[in-house]
């Protein structure tokens, strides 16, 4: 004849306890096969004003930036926003601004029109994705930022700066299985490197067709 044997609630309640721990690591195993991007970027001559270095991926967040102008001057280089997110425009100066686009190559155009001090624009960004739009003051012609629409969470924006040709750049927490990287420089040709066998990639960087740098990657 065959016993009832009864649980021991103590036992129980600790073996959902371990049963609770070793589903969470499970969950959280997806993160410890991520991986770093670094890289390095030399110019041979005079840098240009800014670029971003992005890796493609699914995942994507929510960015909805805030440029400020500040003694004639636009106080982001470059801003990544999501196309079909708002971009807002402040005037922090004691004069007034323009803030417009006007790139028909990725059907970007808009102009707030005049901007008083203390004033605020809100733009929909309503163009191409993966691209980058210049954006400027018809008040004052030397004034000028960038918007990036993309939607990756893995990116970096480089602010280059006259007399300085060597930049480094750090990515973290990249999908293991992501298999491009991509460099974007305003006027500059769109640079894609694949990730295929190795772990070290490098590149020429150009600028129609002419040699102005170059990009090494490594991938850790």
């Amino acid at each position: 004849m065959r016993k009832h044997m009864e649980m021991n609630p103590a036992k129980t309640a600790k073996t959902k306890c371990l049963l609770t721990i070793l589903l969470a690591n499970m969950l959280a195993l997806p993160a410890a096969f991520a991986t770093e991007i670094t890289g390095t970027i030399s110019f041979i001559k005079k840098p240009p004003m800014v670029g971003i270095v992005y890796v493609p991926s699914s995942q994507s967040d929510q960015y909805a930036p805030i440029i400020d102008q500040v003694d004639k001057q636009f106080t982001s280089k470059m801003a990544v926003v999501n196309a079909g997110n708002l971009v807002t425009f402040k005037n922090s100066d004691d004069v007034e601004h323009n803030v417009f686009a006007n790139d028909t190559s990725q059907s970007a155009k808009f102009d707030v029109g005049l901007m008083s001090p203390g004033g605020e624009k809100k733009i929909k960004v309503d163009w191409d994705k993966n691209s980058i739009v210049r954006v400027g003051c018809k008040i004052h012609p030397k004034m000028r930022t960038y918007l990036a629409a993309i939607d990756t969470p893995f990116h970096q924006i480089l602010e280059f700066q006259k007399g300085t040709q060597e930049y480094t750049f750090s990515i973290k927490n990249v999908p293991a299985d992501s298999n491009k990287v991509v460099f974007s420089i305003p006027k500059y040709d769109l640079l894609t490197v694949e990730l295929t066998s190795g772990s070290i990639w490098t590149a020429e960087i150009t600028k129609k067709g002419k040699v102005r740098g170059l990009l090494t990657i490594n991938q850790k």
